[in-house]
């Protein structure tokens, strides 16, 4: 099988990845962004039939309509021609959403970012910081199950075990003004 057969089907799986990852925010990709092409520049691309692994090396960038993901590496791993890993690492990995109508913009770095596509589950490693619009989360791991939308995430030994969120107080649009009624 040429390297291309095999990154075909686990490109698109990535597609799942980068936009699965910004349900971690609770905000969505749009339907429109699916159809997008996917973009992958990187210095080098290695794929092994044998082990159903494709690494795409050196100032990696995925793209996908309003979603980008920067990473030094991103393997994934394959098994019959269906993704079952993705691992993104880097110095740190960077996602990146751009909002539509009517979500803010997301930004997440770790130093790893792994996807479990059979089990929609995703683990975000080392220094994670999390920031929705001027919202900010920041903790030392971070686990998301996309089904189940559940986060869990713990602190290190540097933050003192903490996880620490900065959340700001959203703007409350005014009321409709009522219709007064005449006096006769």
């Amino acid at each position: 099988m040429k390297p291309s057969k095999l990154a075909s089907p686990v490109l698109l799986t990535a597609v799942c990845f980068l936009l699965g990852l910004t349900v971690v925010s609770a905000a969505h990709a749009g339907r429109d962004d699916m159809d997008e092409p996917i973009r992958i520049n990187a210095r080098s691309v290695e794929a092994n039939e044998k082990t159903g692994t494709v690494v795409y090396r050196g100032n990696v960038v995925a793209e996908q309509g309003r979603l980008s993901i920067k990473a030094d590496r991103i393997e994934i791993r394959a098994k019959n021609n269906q993704t079952e890993l993705i691992l993104a690492t880097g110095s740190p990995v960077k996602l990146r959403q751009q909002p539509d109508a009517t979500s803010e913009e997301i930004q997440a770095e770790a130093k790893r970012i792994d996807y479990r596509v059979s089990t929609r589950k995703l683990d975000m490693i080392g220094d994670v910081s999390l920031r929705r619009g001027e919202d900010l989360f920041t903790g030392s791991v971070l686990h998301y199950d996309l089904d189940a939308k559940i986060l869990s995430a713990t602190g290190d030994d540097q933050s003192d075990g903490r996880i620490h969120a900065v959340i700001q107080p959203r703007k409350q649009t005014a009321p409709p003004a009522s219709n007064p009624v005449p006096n006769p």
